[in-house]
């Protein structure tokens, strides 16, 4: 046997291991651990470990160094139990999948499941745990009593969406696929003309791309949600689908350090579900939710994309074309109007400032549909009396939004320079400013937005209302600070003279869409009938017999009865009206406003026509 040079150290490591591996002395001796250094470990080069300095650090002449720290190996503490959660969690997927169908084909259930497994496509598990681990609830049957007799939204082994499920950390299965269809189809048919800011074609394309390229799925359930609340087929699912949205995007919010919420499609899931909470009531979620909706959108910078301003960090990439910067611009405009609907029903402050924005108003909805760019302007511009015949349906909309939300700090931030005992002082001068807007536009606007002419358009119907609404607004605050102030009685005469004017042309409005789908309309049209109802009111306490107004008044209260069963927030304008009619003494007939809310009227209610 060749002698080994006890001199080199690799061999010298080989002989200690032979002889402890050979020595019967030593078999149950247990051989220390030994740490390599730094740089064999790095060059993963065979060490000896020995100290100052190793033998292959020696014979190279290099510094050598240990580190006393020792990466332990095997999966991160927890990997483990989130393994077989996330395992558990798909065991039960497959069970609530086999229940029903396990019965009619007498097939064992661990085969099927066996089989289901078996067709399983590859898995990223990295990024399904850290997906749906956060927020993961312990039942995940979601069974709720509402639902039974209603179709089995459950999952399909041969449709990829129920892979989705597995792979975007779904805690419940989606619909079926043709049920899905059909909810977008009524999306985009009915809710989409009064809130046109996703474009059809693109999502529905995204619809068929991978599952993780998919729409967010908040955003989905937000959407279907709408749906759901107009369609008597699939209204029992509403309230579900509510919660399934508000439950993913809070989820998105709360993964990582927030980044997955920064995203077009949250800002538009936030809005609609604003825009949804407004619709049934729910006041506090809905001012938290457009929030969210409006900060997110300035958070990427939607308020400023088409004139240089201060340079700012920026959160997303660069829209890939024009109809990516027009849904964009539009995410943020729509954010923006449902921003000054809340403030204008609450009183409260508006989050976005008019003065940040440098976003052109939104295009043509045939541009958007088509993908075909047009010049827009700025909301300065149309403000400034410039350009508001190329004004589109949806722009008419953000102009009047702005009219309301100035109207508001006209109100409601006074100044010691307002001297609005005085015509000529600051409040006056902003009450002709505002009036000669609204002036203006009503008599610049295209003839596509004017009606009859733009009947089929909702948001064409609700711009209408809206300048009327707003006229009305504005000189109510005038009446009362003339009356206040002991001014001239003609400047209380004249607004007054407006404000039934106006309201009168909103019951006109009002009989020429009766005859149409309600469930289309902005949910913030019931806000234009309160008001013009209000004057009316207001009117007849000194004007008892004026048939024509009383008239009027009864229309309206009928047209909100019927409005409220497709938009519930007309119901808490109709309280607001019962309290008034109760302090004026009107004898107005109990079936129209002054049963109790919650119950059916004891009669049935007259059609509008």
């Amino acid at each position: 046997m060749a002698s080994c040079n006890i001199d080199d150290p690799d061999m010298s490591g080989a002989n200690g291991e032979s002889e402890q591996s050979t020595g019967a002395a030593n078999d149950t001796i247990p051989r220390p651990k030994r740490i390599a250094c730094i740089l064999c470990r790095k060059r993963k080069l065979k060490c000896d470990s020995n100290k100052p300095s190793c033998g292959t650090c020696s014979r190279l002449n290099h510094h050598c160094e240990y580190s006393e720290e020792r990466k332990k190996s095997g999966p991160k503490r927890g990997y483990v139990k989130l393994l077989e959660a996330r395992l558990k969690q798909v065991e039960n997927l497959l069970e609530t999948r086999d229940a029903t169908t396990e019965l009619a084909t007498h097939e064992p259930q661990p085969t099927r499941a066996a089989e289901s497994l078996s067709s399983m496509p590859p898995l990223d598990m990295t990024n399904a745990l850290d997906a749906s681990m956060t927020g993961m609830m312990p039942d995940n049957s979601f069974t709720d009593p509402t639902l039974v007799g209603m179709p089995d939204f459950s999952m399909n082994a041969n449709d990829d969406f129920s892979w989705e499920v597995i792979g975007l950390g779904l805690e419940e299965a989606l619909p079926a696929r043709e049920v899905i269809d059909e909810m977008n189809e009524i999306y985009f048919e009915k809710i989409h003309p009064s809130l046109p800011m996703i474009h059809k074609g693109r999502f529905l394309a995204s619809m068929d791309l991978a599952p993780h390229m998919r729409p967010a799925v908040c955003l989905r359930y937000a959407m279907w949600t709408h749906a759901c609340a107009i369609t008597s087929k699939f209204s029992a699912y509403t309230e579900h689908f509510y919660a399934r949205a508000r439950k993913y995007a809070e989820m998105d919010e709360m993964r990582g350090h927030g980044e997955g919420m920064i995203t077009i499609a949250h800002s538009q899931c936030w809005t609609l579900l604003a825009c949804y909470e407004f619709r049934v009531m729910y006041f506090p979620r809905a001012w938290m939710s457009i929030g969210r909706a409006a900060r997110l959108a300035q958070m990427m910078g939607l308020h400023r994309q088409d004139r240089v301003g201060l340079d700012v960090k920026q959160t997303l990439p660069p829209p890939r074309d024009w109809t990516d910067r027009e849904e964009r611009r539009r995410t943020f405009w729509m954010a923006y109007c449902q921003d000054r609907y809340a403030s204008i029903g609450t009183g409260w402050p508006m989050v976005i400032d008019e003065r940040d924005i440098l976003t052109n108003l939104p295009a043509s909805e045939e541009a958007f549909n088509k993908c075909r760019p047009e010049p827009t302007l700025q909301l300065s511009d149309i403000l400034n009396g410039d350009g508001a015949s190329s004004l589109s349906s949806f722009g008419g909309v953000i102009l009047l939004s702005t009219i309301f939300g100035r109207n508001l700090t006209h109100l409601h931030r006074p100044s010691e320079q307002d001297n609005d005992h005085d015509l000529n002082g600051a409040f006056w001068k902003r009450h002709r400013s505002l009036d000669n807007i609204l002036l203006n536009t009503s008599l610049s606007l295209p003839p596509p937005l004017r009606l009859p002419a733009g009947l089929n358009d909702p948001n064409t119907v609700f711009l209408n209302m809206n300048i009327h609404t707003a006229t009305i607004c504005l000189h109510q605050a005038a009446i009362f600070k003339a009356d206040k102030n002991r001014l001239p009685a003609q400047i209380s005469a004249e607004s007054k003279r407006r404000c039934i004017v106006a309201a009168d042309q909103i019951t006109n409005i009002m009989k020429m869409i009766s005859h149409m789908d309600m469930s289309m309309m902005n949910p913030f049209l019931a806000f234009c009938l309160y008001v013009a109802s209000r004057v009316f009111v207001q009117y007849l306490k000194s004007r008892r017999e004026d048939t024509a107004v009383k008239s009027s008044l009864h229309f309206l209260l009928a047209a909100m009865q019927v409005l409220k069963t497709k938009n519930p927030l007309t119901e808490s304008f109709l309280v607001q009206l019962d309290v008034d009619l109760e302090g004026s003494g009107l004898d107005i007939p109990t079936s129209y406003s002054r049963w109790r809310f919650g119950h059916r009227p004891p009669v049935s209610l007259p059609i509008v026509s």
